[in-house]
């Protein structure tokens, strides 16, 4: 019979998670002890918000992040970090120690313990997308498969807290029956696409809006192929930035409404054909709901939904919408020659350094082969010139918008992916709160590049 924690790292180690962050505590020491003899390395951060960006990173490049957090002091100290996670969509395996099941039967004030044992997985319940306390080896499997399945499936976190006297227990094994998930009916699918072409072979300006979601599902080379076929504009939310590559001839920047830029804005909110493809209708997105645009000349398909026009089409996938939409025979070809490729608009240095003049020699120095990370702020909003090539990725919180994302965040990245140069670009500000994980990657040997940008000041909130 396989032990709860050992199998918990086995199917993870699977699932690709090499690295888990976390940092120890008395209810979580036995859990370290597993951790420590599993395939997957631990790394120990300095404070739990730390642990919760760092694997939220490390989750937007490889797929899935781990965090192994103690009860309660642990885990609410990184409940904010969590919670930016599931508002972006990317998914985290939270395991936090506990109480012993005999413990919590035979004593009733345990440090840590706040209002009853299940306080904080009453908390996480509304942070992630399944929380559940493993105290029965009967039907713990089922509970392991299940997050996992849950967080691979709709790119959120999971919470699974693991009584200390229940670590090396052995488990009832059960045949792994994946979660029912919603299916695509044919015909819907197909009706589907049909008013998409239809409103395609009409228009005369059709352009491309990318989102987040075709990064966490995987389908930004379909969306590449799909661009090149219609051979129209594209542009992206300043969450989506990096999707589509930004050195592409028909890449023409961030649509941010009128917080933007004027070009790409005019191309957007002129267009008689909005392909919204993955995008988060957030006020960050649209430039403080400052964006205008048609809904009746708008087609609209994230995970969650799928609306042409006025019409919603409820059952169909979004990554099945987008696999035969890319697919379709009967594709309108835009020729793409009068498109006006992204430009970012900065200049060198002359004299006394400047922001403009440092994110110009910043742009000299990305290729293919980096990784920039910003934190909320003015950082985030600077990086709308940094031009991403193809093969680079841009990781912030967009949307969440938490100070404190940059410096764990570039650790969690570099772990990620260690063979391509991380970058993080962080405010004074956002600095002070999480930069002293720089200890941590002295200690781990890392060497990312972190760029402090001292205004002295919450500028951002300022302006």
């Amino acid at each position: 019979m396989p032990q709860l924690a050992p199998h918990i790292f086995e199917l993870l180690h699977q699932h690709g998670v090499q690295h888990a962050f976390g940092i120890p505590g008395d209810f979580v020491l036995t859990l370290f002890d597993a951790l420590a003899e599993s395939e997957i390395e631990p790394i120990v951060m300095t404070h739990e918000p730390c642990v919760g960006f760092a694997a939220d990173a490390y989750s937007r490049i490889r797929g899935l992040g781990l965090a192994v957090i103690t009860y309660s002091v642990g885990g609410l100290n990184m409940a904010n970090a969590v919670a930016g996670a599931y508002a972006e969509k990317s998914p985290i395996v939270i395991l936090s120690g506990g109480p012993g099941v005999q413990e919590r039967q035979q004593r009733d004030l345990l440090h840590h313990k706040i209002k009853t044992f299940d306080t904080q997985k009453h908390v996480f319940e509304e942070l992630t997308i399944y929380a559940v306390t493993l105290d029965n080896p009967t039907t713990a499997d089922a509970e392991i498969h299940r997050a996992i399945d849950y967080a691979t499936t709709w790119k959120r976190p999971v919470y699974l807290e693991i009584p200390r006297d229940l670590v090396y227990a052995d488990i009832k094994k059960v045949e792994h029956c994946p979660p029912p998930v919603k299916q695509t009916d044919p015909d819907t699918l197909s009706e589907a696409i049909g008013e998409t072409l239809e409103m395609l072979h009409r228009a005369t300006s059709p352009v491309i809006l990318t989102g987040v979601e075709l990064h966490r599902f995987g389908l930004q080379e379909k969306i590449v192929v799909l661009a090149e076929k219609l051979g129209v504009p594209v542009c992206s939310t300043m969450l989506g930035k990096s999707v589509f590559p930004e050195s592409h001839p028909q890449y023409i920047g961030i649509y941010n409404g009128e917080v933007g830029d004027l070009s790409v804005r005019k191309v957007v909110e002129e267009s008689d054909c909005l392909l919204m493809l993955g995008v988060f209708l957030t006020d960050f997105n649209l430039g403080m709901f400052t964006a205008n645009f048609a809904q009746a000349n708008t087609i609209y398909a994230t995970s969650e939904r799928l609306t042409i026009k006025h019409h919603e089409y409820p059952n169909v996938l979004f990554t099945e919408f987008i696999t035969a939409f890319c697919c379709s025979k009967d594709l309108p070809y835009h020729n793409p020659a009068n498109i006006r490729p992204m430009k970012p608009r900065l200049v060198p240095d002359n004299g006394e350094i400047s922001m403009s003049g440092l994110l110009y020699e910043l742009n000299q120095f990305m290729d293919s082969n980096t990784m920039l990370v910003t934190d909320a702020g003015d950082t985030l909003f600077a990086a709308d010139d940094i031009q991403m090539q193809e093969g680079a990725s841009f990781l912030c919180q967009a949307f969440y918008a938490s100070m404190g994302f940059g410096v764990p965040g570039v650790i969690g990245a570099q772990l990620a992916d260690p063979f391509r140069r991380a970058i993080a670009l962080v405010g004074d500000g956002a600095f002070q709160m999480t930069g002293m994980e720089l200890l941590t990657a002295k200690r781990l040997g890392l060497n990312p590049i972190v760029i402090v940008i001292n205004n002295g000041s919450f500028a951002s909130l300022r302006s």
